[in-house]
């Protein structure tokens, strides 16, 4: 069985996705661990305010099992509930570490300041030193079949394809058409793009449905966002190593016009390299049910 740890903080924007998420482990037949992090209160032990770490575990445990009750009444999810006091980013990366989850489900906060502080730290700081796949779920995103995925493809000769086993994964379960979409910027050689880009991930992709859409413009976040809207497509995956289009998508406007603009769920594809499986790719290519504690 799958596992899908869903990070709350109880704000509205989390509540959107811990049910995307609970949806999303319905189909896959997925288990959920609902998750929260705290800070213990820094009050003095004598002031009315303060709240004793037990006493605070014990609230985040109660919050977790009646958000997951009021979202799942029935139980038809396997569940477990977890919390740990300490930083956001390294508590939830190091819990999905530790339950071996195949995915990680996040919120994005509403649209302003809190939104870009939102991006700025845990979503940009998860999708950098996470080895699992990330899915970022905006505010306003119903869940819906990725029945339609659009890799945002920046690939090049000394990418391991073999990062997007989770992409094809998914595609392989949902069925999915997958476009594998690169903005060429005017001033490129199109026909040159479409042989350098294509060959290998139509070799690696042979097993789902897919197309390769080449557009010409100089915004590619803009360029993106259109298309994610043409198609209908109902989740954009990018890959976030280094000097690529994650990088880019992460830029004021950039993040704007593609993620949040689009209400599409985000899924972010690990990007390391594995030297083993690039030399066995060119070899081939030329030839329960409970409820925890915290």
């Amino acid at each position: 069985m799958e596992t899908i740890l869903i990070a709350t903080d109880f704000s509205s924007a989390a509540r959107n996705a811990t049910e995307y998420g609970f949806e999303l482990a319905r189909v896959l037949r997925a288990k959920v661990i609902l998750f929260t992090a705290y800070q213990h209160s820094m009050a003095a032990t004598d002031s009315p305010l303060y709240i004793s770490a037990e006493e605070q575990q014990r609230d985040s445990y109660e919050r977790l099992f009646k958000e997951a009750a009021s979202i799942d009444p029935r139980r038809t999810v396997a569940l477990e509930t977890f919390c740990v006091e300490g930083p956001v980013d390294s508590s939830i990366l190091s819990a999905a570490s530790k339950k071996n989850v195949s995915y990680i489900v996040v919120g994005m906060k509403e649209r302003g300041k809190e939104i870009r502080k939102y991006i700025g730290s845990t979503v940009t700081g998860l999708s950098k030193m996470s080895g699992i796949p990330l899915i970022v779920v905006p505010a306003d995103a119903p869940f819906s079949i990725p029945k339609t995925i659009a890799l945002a493809s920046d690939i090049n000769d000394e990418t391991d394809i073999h990062i997007l086993e989770p992409l094809k994964k998914m595609s392989e379960f949902f069925q999915s058409n997958l476009y594998v979409v690169r903005v060429i910027k005017k001033s490129m050689n199109e026909s040159v793009e479409r042989v350098m880009r294509s060959e290998r991930l139509a070799w690696f992709l042979n097993t789902i449905q897919h197309s390769f859409e080449f557009i010409k413009a100089d915004n590619v976040a803009k360029a993106l966002n259109s298309f994610v809207v043409q198609q209908s497509v109902n989740m954009v995956a990018v890959i976030p190593h280094e000097h690529t289009l994650f990088e880019r998508l992460f830029t004021r406007s950039v993040t704007k016009d593609l993620v949040f603009h689009s209400h599409v769920p985000l899924l972010i594809i690990p990007g390391k390299k594995d030297n083993k499986h690039l030399e066995t790719e060119n070899e081939l290519v030329s030839s329960e049910f409970f409820y925890g504690v915290c």
